[in-house]
């Protein structure tokens, strides 16, 4: 009887590491697209962040006359999945579709894919023409290279 009550605590202790220590799950990240600080755009709403990232029917900051440089994922996340389906409005496979054909078509160049926050953070720090997303957990007040142009919650 004793045996049977530890190998429950014990189930139940590490059932609930498991769950203390889960990754937070999509509905609860809030991502931010963020530019260069040196780019005076201030704010931006969905349907424009969709066509600079997206290179629809702008290729260049003409506040800045420099060209746009979208930033993404490496690996499917949390954070690109709200970003595709809330700001871009397309899943992910309709992205790579669009992202592909233009390629073929255009000789647009794809997105700088990178690994981490912190990479994209870098990366649209040192290039005044990117525009990337973030989990916004990820920017500090520090930071003063990069700025938000539109935040987004799932």
């Amino acid at each position: 009887m004793i045996i049977k009550r530890m190998n429950a605590l014990l189930v139940f202790l590490a059932l609930s590491s498991l769950v203390s220590f889960a990754p937070p799950s999509a509905a609860n990240i809030e991502i931010a697209i963020i530019v260069n600080s040196e780019n005076p755009v201030t704010k931006m709403g969905s349907e424009f962040v969709r066509n600079y990232w997206l290179r629809r029917f702008v290729k260049r900051w003409k506040e800045i006359n420099k060209g746009i440089l979208p930033v993404d994922r490496k690996s499917k996340c949390a954070e690109q999945e709200i970003f595709y389906n809330q700001v871009l409005g397309l899943p992910s496979d309709k992205v790579e579709v669009y992202l592909t054909s233009r390629q073929y078509q255009n000789g647009d160049t794809p997105p700088l894919k990178l690994d981490t926050d912190a990479d994209i953070i870098t990366y649209v720090g040192r290039e005044q023409g990117a525009i990337g997303y973030v989990n916004a957990s990820s920017l500090s007040d520090s930071d003063k290279s990069v700025k938000v142009i539109l935040q987004v919650s799932k």
